[in-house]
């Protein structure tokens, strides 16, 4: 049996991330409070080459957490930034673009991902 270590992100970095979020989820923007923790989530893990810094660190409640994807890449870091973090459900997602299934909403995401990669 392995134990994995758990890489922590410093205290300055832990307050500069409370602070850029609101001390609310970064992705549903619940709100946390002395009861009602947040956790911070490497947005490109550690065994993918991620760092403990504060560009690849995001405030997520427990649900948002469990759900985020492992960044491996530039294009999941884009899908990260312009698709995780703005819709809390499949639901949501699907009544922003007024879609009905996956395959289109995947489409569509992907169009306003090339859209915002290639217009900067």
């Amino acid at each position: 049996m392995t134990i994995k270590k758990r890489i922590e992100f410093s205290r300055s970095v832990k307050e500069k991330v409370m602070d850029k979020s609101g001390n609310k989820c970064e992705r549903c923007s619940i709100d946390f409070d002395d009861d009602f923790k947040g956790e911070l989530h490497h947005i490109r893990p550690i065994f993918l080459g991620g760092k403990s810094n504060l560009e690849n660190c995001s405030l997520l409640c427990k649900k948002c957490h469990n759900e985020a994807p492992n960044v491996r890449d530039e294009k999941d870091l884009l899908v990260y930034k312009y698709f995780f973090l703005r819709f809390a459900s499949f639901k949501e997602e699907t009544q922003y673009y007024n879609v009905n299934n996956r395959l289109e909403l995947y489409g569509k995401i992907a169009k306003d991902i090339a859209e915002k990669k290639f217009n900067k």
